[in-house]
């Protein structure tokens, strides 16, 4: 167990979105402990959840370290994970559901009034997503999810691969605009009307559920490839809208991609996927 100070060195050395450092609490035996304490930190801070780096931490416990549970409880910032073995070498994350709120603007009409609670849009936050989103591009609603700090962008469900992939965030504008006491990570996201015609499949041309990006300047990550804790978010969007418990999720970070299969049940998340070690070494210390 290190020093914050040294965490964040180790972290920013390297340079990935996000950096894991799990901690056995029950057993100096790795292969043996079933309880870790577990922290995530980007090149700049620390935050407060990460799926991919839970995936990759539980990866690696399981298969690089070998070790015998078929069941892991990290203790973090965010409660108690759980992650358990699964049917064809999958891995199944246990994580939070985040209540959601619908922001109201002046400049737009909010169509999810009904459904969700609504506060008022802080001044600077439009200007915050068109730093990302086209003029071109049609809004239709705003969701914020207060404990996460997560802004998710509702675009027009006629949105091409192509065009989604293409957007920009303009991170250096959107620091000035805010400093990420509202807002650390903004999301966009849609539920492409024709999946097929719009690019929205996957290699066995499988239809997604749902299409999303996850920008976070204010955590020194101007995109993330794949960001298990938004879906935390956008996944119980998308379950009240469509009224489905199971979601297949697609994040469409450009030349890469990521896929999530999701089980929304009362308050938490289930998220089921896969990893491989592509690196192995040793820290000198």
């Amino acid at each position: 167990d290190l020093d914050k100070k040294e965490y964040q060195k180790i972290a920013a050395e390297f340079n990935l979105s996000e950096t894991a450092f799990p901690v056995s609490t029950t057993s100096k035996d790795y292969k043996q402990s079933s309880t870790f304490s577990l922290r995530w930190f980007t090149p700049t801070t620390e935050v407060p959840l990460c799926g991919h780096a839970t995936l990759a931490t539980a990866h690696v416990l399981f298969n690089e370290i070998g070790n015998s549970n078929d069941e892991l409880k990290f203790e973090t910032k965010s409660g108690t994970l759980t992650v358990k073995k699964g049917a064809h070498g999958y891995l199944e994350m246990d994580f939070p559901k985040y209540e959601l709120t619908s922001i109201r603007f002046n400049e737009l009409i909010n169509p999810l009034a009904d459904k969700f609670s609504e506060i008022d849009a802080p001044p600077f936050l439009f200007e915050v997503i068109k730093c990302l989103i086209p003029n071109k591009i049609v809004i239709e609603s705003v969701i914020y999810a207060p404990k996460y700090g997560g802004v998710v962008v509702i675009i027009d469900p006629d949105t091409t691969k192509s065009e989604f992939e293409a957007f920009k965030i303009d991170a250096a504008k959107a620091l000035v605009l805010h400093d990420g006491s509202f807002v650390r990570g903004l999301a966009i996201s849609l539920r492409p009307s024709n999946p097929v015609a719009q690019g929205f499949i996957d290699s066995k041309n499988e239809p997604y559920d749902y299409a999303c990006r996850y920008f976070g300047p204010w955590d020194g990550v101007t995109e993330d490839p794949a960001t298990g804790s938004a879906q935390c978010v956008i996944a119980p969007f998308w379950e009240k809208i469509t009224g489905k418990e199971e979601l297949y999720g697609f994040q469409a970070f450009p030349g890469r991609g990521a896929q999530f299969r999701l089980h929304l049940k009362e308050d938490r998340v289930i998220l089921k996927g896969s990893a491989v070690s592509v690196l192995r070494g040793e820290i000198v210390y």
